[in-house]
C-alpha cells in the first residue's frame, strides 16, 4: 500500500478530521501546492514552510508538507516566488489546515490542554450551528442511506458517531407526468411503507450530505426536510477550558507551561493576584487567544494563550499567560502524526530547533 498511496487519500483523511468548510472565509487550506493524484511516500509535518524547511524537505526527500500556517495566503498573480518554484520542481506538495483544524475537538487547541495535563475538558466557544434532518427513504434502501450519510459526517453528537433515529411510516406520492419514478406509475397515487431516518449535521457538512442524499436515494426526487437547532456544536468550537489534577500557584503554573512546552520562555499578567495564588481551573486557545479573553473571564482561573496586545492585557480580568503563538500550536502536530500512522508511512514532526522562529534573539 505504501507504494501506492496517493496524496489524495491523506487529504481524505484530514478533510474528515477537520473539514475545509470549517476554516473561515479568509482563511486558505487544502492543497495549495501539488497533484492530487502523485504517490506520496514521506510526509513532513510542520506549523510553517520557510526557505529552510523546504531545503529541509527536498535534502531529506520529503513528498508532501502538512503545514498549519498557509504557504499561499492572499492571491497571487504569477509563480515567482523561489520557494514555490523549489517545491515544485522537487514534486513537494504542501496541504493545509488552518482555522478548520482551529476548531475540531481533537485540534490545536484540544491538543495543548493535552499537553498542559488538562482533564474534563469543553470548548470556550462554540461555533457553528447544528440542522436536524427527516429522510424519508424506501424500507430496502434505508441500511446504504444511513451508511452514506453517516460516512459524509452525519450523526455525530460529542463522542458519539452514526446516532440515528428510524421510524415505520405510510406514504404516498403520485408520480407526474414528466416523472422517472422508481416506484409506482405515472398518474397513479401510490401508497408504501417507508423508513423515516432522523439525525443531526453540521452546518459546515451540510452541504456534502444533501449531496449524498441525493446521489444515494433511489427516488428521482428525494423527500428530506431541515430544522435549524436553537443549540450550538457539542464537535466544533475555539479554545478549551479544563481542570488540572491539582490546584498549583499561578506562578508554578507559568514555569510548568514553559517546560511542558519546549518555550523559551513565557509572560505573565497576574491581573493584580498574587503569583502564589492556587490556581487549577485552566482555559487554553493555541496561536492568537485575545478574541476569548472576556469569554473565559470568571469561567477559569487562568487563561494560557499567545499574542495577548498590549490593551487587551491591561483590561483583562483573569491571569494571562502568553507562552509563544508557536509553542502553543506546536503540539497538535503530534495529534496529526498519530492520525496518519494507519497508513504506515515514513512520517516526520519538523523539530523545534529546526523551526525558524526558534532564531529569534532576545538581547
Amino acid at each position: 500500500m505504501k507504494d501506492r498511496l496517493q496524496i489524495k487519500d491523506i487529504m481524505n483523511l484530514l478533510e474528515e478530521l477537520a473539514p475545509p468548510k470549517l476554516a473561515y472565509h479568509w482563511d486558505n487550506v487544502g492543497l495549495l501546492v501539488g497533484e492530487r493524484n502523485a504517490v506520496v511516500n514521506r510526509i513532513l509535518l510542520s506549523l510553517d514552510i520557510t526557505p529552510s524547511i523546504v531545503d529541509h524537505a527536498v535534502k531529506k526527500g520529503f513528498d508532501l508538507i502538512i503545514t498549519h500556517h498557509p504557504l499561499i495566503f492572499n492571491p497571487i498573480k504569477n509563480v515567482t516566488e523561489p520557494m514555490i518554484l523549489k517545491l515544485i520542481k522537487n514534486d513537494i506538495a504542501v496541504y493545509t489546515m488552518h482555522t478548520n483544524l482551529d476548531q475540531i475537538r481533537e485540534g490545536v487547541s484540544k491538543a495543548l490542554a493535552d499537553r498542559l495535563g488538562l482533564t474534563k475538558t469543553k470548548f470556550v466557544e462554540q461555533s457553528t450551528e447544528v440542522y436536524h434532518i427527516a429522510l424519508y427513504v424506501p424500507q430496502e434502501a434505508a441500511s446504504e442511506v444511513a451508511d452514506a450519510v453517516h460516512q459524509a459526517g452525519a450523526g455525530i453528537i460529542g463522542n458519539y458517531s452514526h446516532c440515528l433515529n428510524s421510524y415505520s411510516v405510510m406514504g404516498q406520492f403520485k408520480p407526474l407526468q414528466n416523472s422517472e419514478p422508481a416506484k409506482g406509475s405515472r398518474n397513479k397515487l401510490e401508497k408504501l411503507t417507508e423508513t423515516k431516518l432522523e439525525f443531526f449535521v453540521e452546518k459546515p457538512l451540510l452541504e456534502n450530505v444533501i449531496r449524498v442524499i441525493h446521489d444515494t436515494h433511489p427516488y428521482e426526487t428525494p423527500a428530506y426536510a431541515i430544522y435549524p437547532q436553537q443549540q450550538s456544536s457539542l464537535n466544533y468550537g475555539l479554545g478549551i477550558i479544563g481542570e488540572l489534577k491539582k490546584a498549583v500557584t499561578l506562578h508554578d503554573l507559568a514555569l510548568q507551561t514553559r517546560k511542558n512546552l519546549q518555550a523559551p520562555f513565557v509572560k505573565i499578567w497576574p491581573a493584580g493576584e498574587s503569583m502564589q495564588k492556587k490556581v487549577r481551573k485552566v482555559a487554553v486557545c493555541g496561536g492568537s487567544g485575545s478574541c476569548l479573553i472576556d469569554q473565559v473571564a470568571g469561567e477559569a482561573d487562568v487563561f494560557i494563550s499567545a499574542d495577548f496586545t498590549y490593551h487587551k492585557i491591561l483590561e483583562s480580568k483573569i491571569p494571562l499567560i502568553d507562552a509563544g503563538h508557536f509553542y502553543t500550536e506546536y503540539p497538535v502536530l503530534e495529534v496529526l502524526y498519530q492520525k496518519l500512522g494507519k497508513f504506515h508511512l515514513d512520517i516526520e514532526i519538523l523539530d523545534i530547533e529546526r523551526a525558524d522562529i526558534t532564531y529569534l534573539i532576545s538581547l
